[in-house]
């Protein structure tokens, strides 16, 4: 097993321990789930307004997900079809995170062939408190903000509502410490976004033990806390545009021969796969260095390709845009779990001294051998 040091310089193994063949492709996978159940939700939704509002999103977006925060000018059915893909893409993403937590706990516990089929054996006697704590953090918030709610409610009932304020202001005082903890709870729930996986993974807690680390962490190393998710930002500025960069150079000397073979019906097709994904292709050309060597050259966008073999090629050409997007956003979150795990281990060594590198269940108190007792004679 390597040494560590439990302090910052473990952070930097993270990017390491994130270019992991295993971590990404189960980030990948979860991000491929959630963004199918994503598109279904919004074309459905779209069908269901009917008129030609999926017609003119498909026009407009393509295959890129629109964000429903974003002024799109969509109805609030198809609003509302959004915010839940929105929420099955956190519940796939953290689930995720704690499948490539788990490996990376066993892979520093030095168990190197940790499979994925065994993360996920576990996540499934886990998955429980991975998605508890988010829930119960979010509830206890609710039931906390339900009191100023109902005092502010009852004030506006007619006769006794003037006189109900005058005497809550008596309680103001003790309004003022739970308008803290509420902020606390924000706070706590900030940062379970980052360690709720790790801690699941790593010590396999349930959901009141998950809900309580988060307050440990936030509580006793608040700025350890910010320094080292600092640092692991950091990293994933400079080396995620660097896979990225690779990963779009082996793209552009695959393309390149054909790209100057067959230079007009490359145009084509790219710019049908450009209309598909929203003129995503064509944006991404105005950035320096993307489409050096020509292979993203559009031509006229057309809405509908003139051969058969032409649109079957923009359709894989589509799809293959998006699992190399998919690849880059997968080893970012990759890089996060694996960091967020190391963290975690920092911290909760420098809280309680607990190496969690050292599981209680695999250590055995060893005692002498008994003298071998005489045989009788």
């Amino acid at each position: 097993m390597e040494k560590r040091y439990f302090d910052f310089r473990d952070i930097f193994q993270a990017i390491r321990y994130g270019f992991s063949g295993r971590k990404i492709a189960v980030h990948l996978v979860g991000l491929v789930l959630a963004y199918l159940i994503y598109q279904t939700l919004v074309y459905l939704s779209l069908f269901v307004v009917g008129n030609t509002a999926a017609q003119d999103f498909w026009n407009k977006y393509g295959l890129l997900p629109a964000l429903p925060f974003s002024d799109n000018g969509l109805t609030q059915t198809t609003e509302i079809a959004m915010w839940i893909g929105v929420v099955s893409f956190a519940c796939i993403f953290f689930l995720a995170s704690t499948v490539a937590s788990k490996i990376t706990i066993e892979q520093l516990r030095g168990d190197f062939f940790f499979s994925v089929g065994d993360a996920v054996t576990f996540l499934k006697g886990h998955w429980k408190s991975v998605l508890g704590a988010f829930i119960g953090l979010l509830l206890i918030q609710i039931f906390l903000a339900l009191i100023p709610l109902s005092i502010a409610g009852l004030g506006k009932l007619p006769v006794v509502g003037k006189p109900f304020l005058t005497i809550s202001s008596l309680f103001m005082p003790i309004g003022f410490f739970l308008g803290v903890l509420m902020a606390l709870i924000a706070i706590v729930f900030g940062v379970s976004l980052f360690f709720v996986p790790a801690v699941v993974a790593t010590t396999g807690a349930d959901t009141f033990e998950t809900i309580y680390q988060q307050f440990a962490i936030v509580w006793n190393q608040p700025w350890r806390t910010v320094c080292y998710e600092v640092i692991l930002f950091l990293m994933k500025l400079i080396f995620v545009p660097i896979w990225a960069f690779f990963c779009l150079a082996g793209f552009s000397i695959i393309m390149l021969p054909i790209s100057l073979l067959h230079t007009g019906e490359m145009e084509h097709i790219t710019a049908c796969a450009n209309l598909w994904l929203g003129g995503a292709i064509e944006k991404l050309t105005m950035l320096p260095y993307i489409n050096t060597f020509g292979v993203f050259n559009i031509g006229m966008a057309m809405k509908e390709a003139s051969a058969f073999a032409t649109t079957v090629t923009a359709i894989f050409l589509t799809l293959t845009i998006l699992m190399v997007v998919g690849v880059v956003i997968a080893y970012l979150f990759s890089i996060a779990s694996a960091g967020n795990t190391m963290v975690y281990l920092i911290l909760r060594k420098k809280l309680d001294g607990h190496n969690l590198l050292e599981p209680s269940d695999t250590r055995e108190i060893e005692t002498p051998d008994a003298e071998p007792e005489p045989e009788p004679q």
